[in-house]
């Protein structure tokens, strides 16, 4: 999704449409900016209850099968409802997230419902709306006037790790802010323990398949780089070091399936009871 052309989703063209063409990104940066301003919110972390609150909505967390959903009531009231069981960093993120739906047109008007059952996830792969919600979320917790000059990719993980500190925000959040953000080529690369869909047949057959780490997505940013999801991690490759130790790893390598050799950063992150590895890679100077 890099220009406003290839942007299909009614919705979206609507919102397009009433802000004059211009790119959606930067429609709900302003949104961001406008509720941030609202809130009188000038620093890490950001209250977005207190943003939810300023725009009429009505917080409530309990027992759901979903990560959040809002939607208006016969009165009109805009009610959010958020997972009790996730964690605080993930509710942040997705209060925040449903907020953002509120910038496109005829929300409350349109008593519009929308329910997500994931929030945060591949945004390569993301329905248009859903995407640029989660693009919001990052902006509101993650205001790129706070950001920009403060962390840099460029560092690796440490400012990965100081931002979702600071920000009071998950990991992943963090790396795939400062990735939109970067100035410099860079890739983020997020792995787990398992296996690809196509072990299925062999597993239902009670057949012994190895598990092994596998990329579960992966965004690059100033870099024409395709990296498929599933694809697994070499055996003596400084992803599969990084599983097995708590201390970051660093090498110059290719990425899995690559020729390229990169800087690459990876660091086991645990998440729940998933085996977990997050990696920053750069590219290599040329010489000449």
């Amino acid at each position: 999704m890099s220009t406003t052309a290839e942007w299909t989703n009614p919705l979206v063209e609507r919102l397009v449409r009433r802000h004059r063409g211009k790119d959606p990104r930067g429609i709900i940066e302003d949104f961001a900016a406008q509720c941030l301003d609202e809130a009188k919110q000038t620093s890490l972390p950001i209250n977005v209850d207190l943003i939810a609150s300023l725009r009429g909505i009505r917080r409530r967390v309990a027992d759901h099968p979903f990560a959040g959903r809002i939607y208006a009531d016969d009165n009109g009231q805009l009610i959010m409802d958020l997972r009790a069981d996730d964690p605080e960093v993930r509710q942040r993120f997705t209060c925040a997230h449903e907020v953002t739906h509120t910038a496109f047109p005829g929300f409350v008007r349109e008593t519009r419902y929308r329910v997500d059952t994931a929030v945060g996830v591949n945004q390569n792969l993301r329905d248009e709306e859903e995407y640029l919600c989660d693009y919001g979320a990052a902006a509101l917790l993650m205001p790129k006037h706070l950001v920009a000059d403060e962390y840099s990719i460029a560092t690796g993980l440490r400012d990965v790790e100081r931002l979702a500190r600071d920000a009071d925000v998950s990991l992943e959040a963090a790396a795939n802010r400062l990735i939109t953000l970067a100035d410099e080529p860079a890739v983020l690369l997020v792995f787990r323990w398992g296996h690809k869909p196509a072990d299925r047949p062999s597993l239902r057959r009670g057949e012994e398949v190895p598990e092994r780490l596998r990329v579960r997505y992966c965004v690059a940013r100033n870099l024409r780089l395709f990296l498929p999801k599933y694809k697994s991690a070499d055996d003596d490759s400084v992803f599969v070091r990084a599983l097995e130790s708590p201390r970051v790893q660093r090498s110059v390598e290719p990425l899995p399936g690559g020729s390229t050799p990169f800087q690459v950063e990876a660091k086991q992150y645990p998440w729940w009871d998933e085996r977990r590895v997050i990696a920053v890679a750069t590219p290599i100077p040329s010489s000449n």
